[in-house]
């Protein structure tokens, strides 16, 4: 493959000249990396704190005028009824907003459910978007001196979206029904269990009445409130909709009879997890602001206000404000964009966010009828070398710490900036952001400086000094062969990116392939530790406690960003067909020992000690390699479309945009033009 010049990169990869993009970005969009225009707190709390509701809850509530016109009819009860009797209070970035329109998006494909979670996550608790954990579904929360012992008591009068109570029975079914039935959960989910001699020990579950309930752990588990059973989804689950297809409770001939009916069921844990799945069966109740109307492996899926949400802005408006949501499958990212261009896509940035967009869609504004919000994406892009990978020459290249750190040293991050992004954003490798109190400066800086001739030099005292005609390097064991390996990546045919990554490592004598897949090929190449590298944005970072699974080396083994999954799956489940234990004095045990002590640790001082140990051993051993941060993130918001304030940190699952900026807030100011 020859060198990609500059003038080649621009024409293979469609973008404009940098000028272009430079002036339309001055002349449109705030730089990324400013200030947010309404100067949000961008720092994570270093101890979190239970928070008291925003405002006193109104004496009497407002609905949306479809409602209204259903409690007329006799098929609603009033308002007030639906409500808790004290709904969570919120108040939008706009203010209070209009009843009415509909709201549309787009999903690629069935298996893109991200794109409804995004929208309608909510939890016991919830990261704002001053970063701080505030009361979500509960009224209240507290933690035993010792972080074992987890308490919540859920706002009184809470209804699931059919309007049955949701109580702490729910929660109870859920955990001791579901999760602790041997037949139904293989493995208790690591957030509600304790990792004891390599076995999960689940919690102790009690209920103190209706409204208040409790995890006990054998061991302390001080960051249980980050988890996403807390943050985005409440671990529930509707029992008076579910208990007729459980053996415990349900008419065993009956559940016969329903399995015969369908072929896919074959026993009554398939039908179980299809009944308690909204996507494949939408009049499953929920406690979310929208409930689906269909299935989401049709077409065209619509979502509907739910009767008996429970929150409320300041001036007591049932929100959310909005009355339907849409979305639309495509299979073809262009064909989105083109969507967004043509004024189709209301407000999303899930798959047209990526800053290669940002020519074409800047100039549809005006013909589309929108704006593009510069939003601030504080994930790393980053390569991820598989450590365990099965092959084993591979493997034992990747194990190499000076192996990575001359992959790091021979990337010209700068130049990639400069190509991608027009110089936005920032060389770092994978860390929390700078604005985070656990910003690691030692970590973000190490090994990005371009220094090819360090890199030949590692490689060749590593003993790979060996070269082919073509200037490859060959392997130490005497077979002559090239030194290769494959890069595993979504796009059919290899994106920029890797072309210039490709280009860096032929400089220094090493060949990297590529190999394109679509998503669910790509889990079960990494499932299988068949994988030998990937190519991802490394999120999660923003506020590092809540989800630091990378860091940790807990992601998934079917994840584009698993650097070690035999480990990974050792770790998770010992008895996974790919599980392979750590040397003993391997480094990667200190992680796992960190993330074990920063769980039983409350003190959020010595969180923070621990957890910058764990940053000083990513600094020093380069698990993964960093690339850049801070990119900017676009979001597609149609004009008069209210609520959403560009300039955030935007990142993904507890803190993505949808979910810090409550989305039951954002309205159109004229919902009458809005209304398909």
């Amino acid at each position: 493959m020859q060198s990609l010049s500059r003038r080649d990169f621009l024409r293979v990869s469609g973008l404009a000249a940098a000028a272009t993009v430079a002036a339309a970005c001055a002349q449109n969009a705030p730089a990324p990396a400013a200030e947010p225009t309404a100067a949000p707190a961008t720092a994570a709390p270093a101890a979190p704190e239970a928070t008291a509701v925003p405002a006193e809850a109104p004496s009497a509530y407002n609905e949306a005028p479809v409602l209204a016109e259903r409690v007329a009819a006799g098929e609603l009860p009033v308002v007030d009824e639906r409500l808790p009797e004290n709904p969570l209070v919120i108040e939008g970035l706009d203010g209070i907003g209009n009843y009415g329109g509909t709201w549309r998006m787009g999903k690629r494909g069935q298996s893109d459910t991200t794109a409804q979670g995004y929208i309608t996550s909510r939890g016991l608790l919830k990261i704002d978007h001053n970063l701080g954990i505030v009361n979500g579904m509960a009224d209240s929360w507290s933690v035993s001196d010792d972080g074992t012992e987890w308490t919540f008591t859920l706002r009184k009068g809470l209804k699931w979206s059919d309007g049955a109570p949701l109580t702490t029975e729910d929660f109870r079914f859920y955990y001791e029904d579901l999760i602790l039935n041997e037949e139904y959960t293989a493995a208790v989910p690591v957030q509600l269990a304790s990792v004891i001699d390599g076995k999960r020990v689940p919690a102790e579950f009690a209920v103190e009445d209706d409204i208040t309930f409790s995890y006990k752990f054998a061991r302390p588990n001080a960051l249980f409130l980050y988890y996403g059973s807390v943050i985005t989804n409440i671990a529930a689950s509707p029992a008076h909709f579910l208990k007729e297809f459980h053996p415990k409770y349900g008419d065993k001939d009956a559940i016969a009879a329903v399995i015969a009916a369908n072929d896919s069921w074959d026993d009554w844990t398939h039908v179980m997890t299809d009944k308690d799945n909204v996507f494949v069966t939408p009049e499953r109740p929920t406690h979310t602001p929208w409930i689906n109307t269909n299935v989401w492996s049709d077409e065209y899926v619509v979502l509907e206000r739910n009767p008996y949400f429970w929150e409320v802005d300041i001036a007591g408006n049932q929100l959310p404000y909005i009355d339907k949501l849409t979305y639309r499958d495509f299979t073809d990212t262009e064909v989105y964009v083109m969507w967004c261009v043509n004024g189709e896509i209301d407000c999303q940035g899930r798959h047209s966010g990526d800053f290669f967009n940002y020519t074409v869609l800047k100039e549809g504004e005006a013909n589309g009828g929108y704006a593009v919000q510069v939003w601030r994406r504080t994930a790393v892009q980053g390569v991820a070398p598989n450590h365990t990978t099965k092959n084993a020459r591979v493997r034992e290249f990747f194990q190499e710490r000076d192996v990575r750190i001359a992959l790091s040293l021979s990337i010209d991050r700068e130049e990639i900036r400069e190509l991608l992004l027009d110089g936005f954003g920032r060389s770092t490798q994978y860390g929390p952001p700078e604005d985070s109190p656990y910003y690691s400066e030692k970590l973000a800086k190490a090994y990005i400086e371009y220094d090819p001739d360090r890199a030949n030099e590692l490689l060749d005292n590593l003993g790979y000094s060996e070269r082919d005609a073509e200037g490859y390097r060959l392997w130490k064991d005497g077979s002559g062969e090239v030194i290769s390996w494959v890069m595993l990546a979504g796009d059919q045919e290899a994106s920029p990116t890797i072309l210039l990554l490709t280009d860096y490592f032929k400089a220094i004598g090493l060949k990297m392939l590529y190999r394109g897949a679509d998503r669910s090929l790509r889990q079960q190449m990494h499932k299988a530790n068949e994988a030998e590298m990937g190519l991802s944005p490394m999120d999660r970072n923003l506020v590092p406690l809540a989800d630091p699974q990378i860091w940790t080396a807990r992601t998934g083994t079917d994840s584009d960003k698993s650097w070690s999954a035999a480990w990974t799956a050792w770790y998770l489940n010992p008895t996974d067909p790919i599980a392979e234990e750590p040397p003993a004095d391997h480094w990667v045990r200190t992680l796992y020992a960190n993330w074990e002590k920063l769980q039983e640790t409350a003190d959020p001082d010595a969180q923070k000690e621990l957890f910058g140990e764990i940053l000083d051993i990513w600094a020093e051993e380069i698990p993964c390699i960093g690339l850049y941060g801070d990119e900017p993130r676009l979001i597609v918001v149609k004009n008069g479309f209210k609520g959403i304030q560009e300039g955030y940190p935007y990142d993904c699952c507890a803190t993505n945009y949808e979910a810090i900026i409550d989305d039951a807030t954002w309205y159109w100011d004229d919902p009458s033009q809005h209304m398909d």
